[in-house]
């Protein structure tokens, strides 16, 4: 039986938001448990990750495009099911290779779903309405990357590594189920178009392989010939995708959203704020236990005051937007951000718990202000007809910016680390300062997105 109820819709979205976040803390605090049951090194296990987020990202504007043509609801119930069944392969696997395998077949059911994610929000909403849709969705992405790697820690002690993937089978299977009989058919009727497998091959091979170069760089170094040649297969595909893209009758990449102001204004905003999460995501880590000494626990207490402040931000920031537009929030939230960069940046090694743990949050209220707004911003602003394509480059965006900025971050903390070594002599002073030279970096990134939001528009669409 199908139902128009909005909020049934977004429960049942909801469901596939909280699997895809708690995806990657669960899996994360399994890899040294992988190591030892697969009797492997820790450089093999990583690509239990690298292979599903590739996958991932590499096929978002497909399966977007995908979503736009035969219907979003049969894309995203579709990947629902890929989805579980990568999860019930990787909980049967007895090689290291097969549940990387399985973590490709998870990363086409995740591209299914997340692509189309917020273009079914949007679908199932009035405009007046959609900031606050976005910004429950963007609490429940708070809470599942919150509670992920503390249920992982958990189900690893109680059972085994298999119990991350099995458990959640039955919960993928129901929403399945759930998103093929509740959510309302959506199938575009404007003509009939066939899939362009050269174009998606030729997408996946020039993405894929552009971040597996960022991804390894950092690993191999950038010199490496195997990074030069992963460079090479990107660039040497991109001529290809700009040719088939031109002779599609409906291409993946849609160069004609570009057109409205406030769609190219709002990516330009997600990518430069997303960049600056670098040295959050990969340097701070480090900070907190090499150099203020913290336990394990004790950091992930810290870090989860980063995501924390989505869940209780993002729904009423969302609310607002939908009555006074989103410069304001994109506005507040960016500088919020970039001030709690700076101030994060200025926490040495004497610096009190709870100075620092207010400055992560308070970073963390940023992107809570930011997120649900810039989200909701770039799904108004296109037609109809384009919210996959839409969907999957907020995704896609959000991925990339990740990527890149934990690259960049990556970078500076090499180059930096040794000069404060020298001139301290002192391992944890070297990385404080190293670690508050790429906040810096991070501070002019988020400033960006700044002066990008003042390119958006003042109401909401």
């Amino acid at each position: 039986m199908i139902t128009n109820s909005k909020w049934t819709a977004l429960g049942v979205l909801s469901i596939g938001t909280l699997m895809s976040t708690l995806d990657g803390g669960m899996v994360s605090a399994a890899f040294p448990a992988l190591v030892e049951a697969f009797d492997t090194d820790a450089s093999t296990v990583l690509w239990v990750n690298v292979a599903f987020w590739v996958t991932n990202v590499g096929l978002l504007l497909t399966m977007g495009w995908l979503g736009d043509v035969f219907g979003r609801r049969r894309v995203f119930s579709v990947g629902y099911l890929v989805f579980t069944v990568g999860l019930l392969l990787a909980a049967a696997s007895l090689e290291v290779w097969q549940i990387i395998a399985s973590r490709i077949v998870q990363g086409i059911g995740s591209a299914m779903t997340l692509s189309n994610l917020n273009a079914l929000i949007t679908n199932s909403f009035p405009s007046n309405e959609r900031g606050k849709a976005m910004g429950i969705s963007g609490a429940v992405v708070g809470i599942g990357l919150s509670v992920g790697p503390l249920l992982g820690g958990f189900l690893l002690d109680s059972l085994d590594w298999r119990a991350l993937f099995y458990t959640r089978a039955p919960v993928g299977l129901l929403g399945s189920i759930m998103a093929w009989t509740m959510l309302t058919p959506d199938r575009n009727g404007e003509g009939k178009f066939r899939i362009d497998f050269l174009g998606a091959t030729a997408l996946f091979v020039t993405l894929g392989t552009l971040l597996l170069a960022l991804n390894q760089g950092g690993r191999h170094g950038f010199e490496s010939i195997y990074v030069i040649s992963l460079t090479l297969i990107s660039l040497g595909s991109l001529p290809l995708l700009v040719w088939t893209q031109k002779r599609s009758a409906r291409p993946i990449i849609d160069i004609s959203l570009f057109q409205s102001r406030q769609y190219t204004f709002a990516l330009l905003v997600l990518v430069s704020h997303y960049l600056s999460h670098g040295p959050i995501l990969l340097v701070a880590p480090f900070f907190l236990v090499n150099s203020l000494e913290f336990s394990a626990s004790k950091m992930g207490v810290f870090l989860a005051g980063f995501v924390l402040g989505r869940v209780f931000c993002a729904p009423f920031a969302g609310h607002l937007s939908d009555r006074f537009g989103p410069r304001p929030f994109l506005l507040f939230g960016n500088c919020l951000t970039a001030m709690s960069l700076f101030w994060l940046s200025t926490i040495g090694l004497n610096t009190a718990d709870l100075a620092l743990f207010l400055a992560l949050s308070s970073a963390g209220v940023g992107s809570a202000f930011f997120e649900p707004v810039v989200t909701s911003t770039i799904m108004g602003s296109v037609q109809k007809e384009r919210l996959g394509t839409a969907s999957a480059s907020v995704a896609m965006g959000r991925h990339i910016a990740f990527s890149v900025g934990v690259t960049l971050a990556g970078a500076i903390f090499a180059i930096r680390e040794p000069f404060h070594l020298a001139k301290t002599g002192m391992e944890t002073s070297a990385i404080a300062g190293a670690f508050s030279d790429t906040l810096l970096v991070a501070v002019i990134l988020a400033t960006a997105a700044v002066v990008f939001s003042i390119g958006t528009s003042k109401q909401a669409l």
